[in-house]
């Protein structure tokens, strides 16, 4: 008869349930996918003087475009050559939306944006940046188009339309610039419970700031096209535009400094 005693009593060279493993080591694109702490943590700044000169500059030329077109919204409204304020106020403010869309070109290059950020954010952020340009495009094109047939409102009214559609698209730029800051800014500080500096609070704001005039634009835009007082609604439409553009130029020049403030002290 044939026993298993000697099988039994020898004892094993092999812990229980040893078995053998490999370190795999994660692919560039499942790196690229998690915005983990130490990720953000190590940002590597791309030229920061130069792209921080960038977006000083882009922010200083788009507000001051933007209360360009507050100015000549409040002459037109007032009564002062409506009909050639109007399309200058158009054309204005799609210069200021063009330098808006390169500053946030410019921060997003300076900090790294798209390479600690997941595919969805970088597509919602990238093509938040094109529909601010294409907007300011239409803008500009759609205010000389007003020039050449003079007293035709409904080319302002177009124009009104794209700017609301393109804000109201930037506000998923400022919602993503906004986390970007804040996890910078608060990242490692949970204990403490740090007075934010009001660069933060105000981008907070932002994006709810510009949802709300992008989709009010929108609107005026839609009932100028229906010959609804369509100077009145498209000069108070661009007022309210320029001065949503305005803060938010303003804004998108703070929260870039305390990013780079974040950035530098954890560095």
């Amino acid at each position: 008869m044939v026993t298993l005693e000697s099988n039994w009593a020898q004892p094993s060279t092999t812990a229980p349930y040893e078995r053998q493993t490999q370190t795999v080591q994660p692919s560039a694109e499942a790196v690229a996918e998690q915005p983990q702490a130490e990720q953000r943590a190590s940002i590597a700044l791309r030229d920061p003087f130069w792209f921080m000169s960038l977006v000083v500059a882009g922010a200083t030329i788009g507000s001051m475009w933007g209360l360009s077109t507050l100015i000549v919204s409040i002459l037109g409204l007032s009564g002062v050559l409506p009909m050639y304020m109007l399309p200058v106020a158009a054309i204005a403010l799609g210069l200021a939306f063009l330098m808006l869309g390169a500053v946030g070109t410019a921060w997003a290059r300076m900090f790294g944006f798209a390479e600690h950020e997941t595919s969805r954010d970088r597509t919602v952020f990238l093509s938040g940046l094109a529909a601010v340009l294409i907007a300011g495009f239409f803008a500009v094109v759609l205010g000389i188009l007003n020039f050449v047939f003079l007293g035709d409102a409904r080319f302002v009214a177009v124009a009104v339309i794209a700017l609301g559609i393109g804000l109201l698209w930037h506000s998923w730029v400022m919602r993503r610039v906004s986390h970007f800051t804040h996890y910078v800014t608060y990242h490692g500080t949970e204990g403490r419970l740090p007075s934010g500096p009001f660069a933060i609070n105000a981008l907070s704001l932002a994006p709810v700031r510009d949802f709300l005039v992008g989709v009010g634009g929108v609107i005026l835009g839609i009932l100028a096209m229906m010959h609804i007082a369509p100077i009145t609604l498209g000069f108070i439409a661009l007022l309210t535009i320029g001065g949503a553009l305005t803060a938010t130029a303003s804004t998108m020049c703070g929260a870039t400094l305390t990013t780079l403030k974040g950035v530098c002290s954890k560095g």
